[in-house]
Order: structure tokens, then C-alpha cells, then sequence
């Protein structure tokens, strides 16, 4: 089973790739580019994550 980090790690991958060729012709500026987006997304769910931590989890969810 795939960890929600690497799922996450993946989408921020191909999304960064797709965006990077779509918006920047010049490869030194679709570096910058991609490793704005990448880690921007990466760095970014991870900081939502942590701020998400101390709140309780909802209540369980009924069985069918």
C-alpha cells in the first residue's frame, strides 16, 4: 500500500512537470520553476499537516 506522503510526492511530481513545460521555454528558468512548484506543494502539504496535528480526528465513521 502507498503511504499518502509518496502519493502526495508523486501528484506535487507530475503537476511541477506539466506546469514546468506548459509555462517555461528556457531550461534554466524550468528548473527555477519546477523546483518552485515541487517544493512549494511538497513543503506546503507538510506545514497544512502539521497544523492540522493537535485538532481531534472527527468521529468514526458508521459500518454499513
Amino acid at each position: 500500500m502507498l503511504s499518502h506522503f509518496l502519493l502526495m510526492v508523486v501528484y506535487s511530481l507530475l503537476v511541477s512537470v506539466f506546469f514546468t513545460a506548459l509555462w517555461r521555454r528556457d531550461r534554466k528558468e524550468q528548473r527555477k520553476l519546477f523546483l518552485q512548484l515541487f517544493l512549494g506543494m511538497v513543503v506546503g502539504g507538510l506545514v497544512v499537516a502539521w497544523l492540522m496535528y493537535p485538532f481531534p480526528p472527527g468521529p468514526p465513521a458508521p459500518i454499513p
